[in-house]
């Protein structure tokens, strides 16, 4: 029996067996949760719209919008010890701009424990290698929260200062934080500093000595020396890490690196994570959390593009080319790496190419 994988179980399947050469274990769980799980933790979720029903016994339950809540609820900690778990599950939440429910493919990862350096480099280099296989034209933009938390505590900025600085920054918009500043009475060569910050495009492995350039006397120096590690790790495979301070997630969740990864040709956001560790205090759990997650909605537009090719090659024949002919060309193209269908005319398919071999001739 002749099994055809679509593109995207394709690459769950790569995805997989990549998560598994790192130690990381299959994540299985319910269709279902309880609601109040996703009500005490609406501004985690993509969406707070969540598909509610009532079970047999009364409860409230939700059809999943998010897996890591799930992966959360359920760890243990022990010292020394951490849980490295993937996933690819379907969640139920509305696409997109769309108004309408859709069943979404999700695949991700989620290393939780006691956390060191190089399980933060880890999680980023597999969410890098992620990138890379579903395309080579990617790059993963990259931000510590710490870097802005160190800057508000220094600014002693009230809860709504500091949600308007957040958005203000992940916007990018300079002309307000300077307004900002102004109304608030900060410090104002700390707004050039934000200034320099948002305007520093640079690799992950030359990050510190730009920050070194900078200055940044009120930087915490834990994020200083995590950011150092991270650098030293960085291999050259990981020249797609970016820094960009303007990558910005739930500060009440987040609390270290965070990022976001982008394909060529998607404006949307394809893979999406960073460090959660205030999650697990939020959800009475000890330890540190980092992880990522994989949008298979957004990859439709990709994925449905490459198959809507029905192979790679058409190979023509007729009844005077000698059927030993075929096989070997048949053959032949398979061992290079193509899907070949061998035809007696054109099946009205797609193919990458076509090959004419009737009457004998070989145009290989």
């Amino acid at each position: 029996m002749e099994i055809t994988l679509k593109e995207h179980e394709k690459l769950l399947y790569t995805l997989r067996e990549l998560y598994r050469q790192y130690g990381y274990h299959s994540f299985r769980m319910s269709k279902f949760e309880k609601y109040e799980l996703y009500a005490r933790n609406k501004d985690f979720l993509v969406s707070d719209r969540v598909i509610t029903f009532n079970d047999m016994n009364g409860d409230l339950l939700a059809l999943k919008p998010d897996v890591t809540l799930s992966i959360v609820r359920n760890a243990s900690f022990r010292p020394g010890w951490k849980q490295k778990l993937y996933y690819q599950e379907n969640v139920y939440r509305p696409s997109g701009s769309s108004r309408q429910f859709r069943e979404i493919m999700q695949c991700g990862l989620e290393c939780i424990g006691d956390l060191d350096s190089y399980d933060l480099y880890e999680v980023l280099h597999l969410a890098v290698k992620s990138l890379r296989t579903i395309s080579e034209k990617s790059v993963l933009s990259v931000s510590h929260l710490g870097i802005l938390k160190s800057l508000l505590a220094v600014l002693g900025a009230n809860d709504e200062a500091q949600a308007e600085l957040m958005q203000l920054v992940a916007a990018r918009n300079l002309h307000e934080l300077a307004a900002l500043f102004t109304r608030e009475g900060w410090n104002m060569a700390r707004l050039k500093d934000l200034e320099a910050l948002l305007r520093l495009s640079c690799s992950v492995k030359e990050l510190p000595a730009e920050l070194n350039a900078l200055h940044l006397d009120w930087l915490n120096p834990s994020v200083r020396t995590e950011l150092e590690d991270l650098s030293a790790l960085a291999c050259e495979e990981d020249s797609i890490l970016c820094f960009d301070l303007s990558v910005i997630n739930d500060i009440h969740y987040y609390n270290g690196i965070v990022f976001q990864g982008f394909v060529q040709d998607l404006y949307e956001k394809v893979l999406s994570g960073g460090r959660y560790d205030s999650l697990l205090a939020r959800m009475q759990r000890k330890g540190s959390a980092m992880g990522f997650a994989i949008y298979f909605g957004v990859l439709e537009q990709i994925l449905r593009k490459a198959e809507s090719w029905d192979g790679d090659l058409l190979l023509l024949y007729d009844e005077r080319t000698p059927l030993t002919l075929v096989r070997d060309m048949v053959e032949q193209k398979q061992r290079e790496g193509c899907s070949v269908s061998a035809q007696r005319c054109a099946d009205g398919g797609r193919y990458h190419e076509i090959l004419d071999i009737r009457g004998g001739k070989n145009d290989a």
